[in-house]
């Protein structure tokens, strides 16, 4: 391994993808042992648990933006609910 390559936050976010992308189950238990084996010894020989932590940290995040997307359109479907029946009085 490069002695002066430093690991971020986006490179291990980018790892989050590339499991994505060569078909890793998408949940912070399955990718956790793919993380330990990318960046460990067999890998890029790097710290495992900052790798983990931020995997852990985007699926988080990624569940949150998720309830927030359901939450926006259940609004959104009751918003519209509210505007046909009030254009339903309107007509009556």
């Amino acid at each position: 391994a490069d002695e002066f390559w430093m690991y971020s936050r986006f490179f291990g976010i980018g790892l989050v993808k590339m499991m994505e992308l060569v078909g890793v189950e998408q949940s912070a238990d399955s990718s956790y042992s793919v993380m330990e084996k990318w960046m460990g010894a067999e890998g890029l020989d790097k710290n495992v648990f900052t790798a983990c932590a931020d995997s852990d940290t985007y699926f988080k995040i990624k569940n949150k933006l998720d309830m927030m997307e359901t939450l926006m359109k259940e609004i959104e479907i009751r918003e519209k609910k509210r505007m046909a029946q009030r254009l339903e009085e309107k007509a009556e």
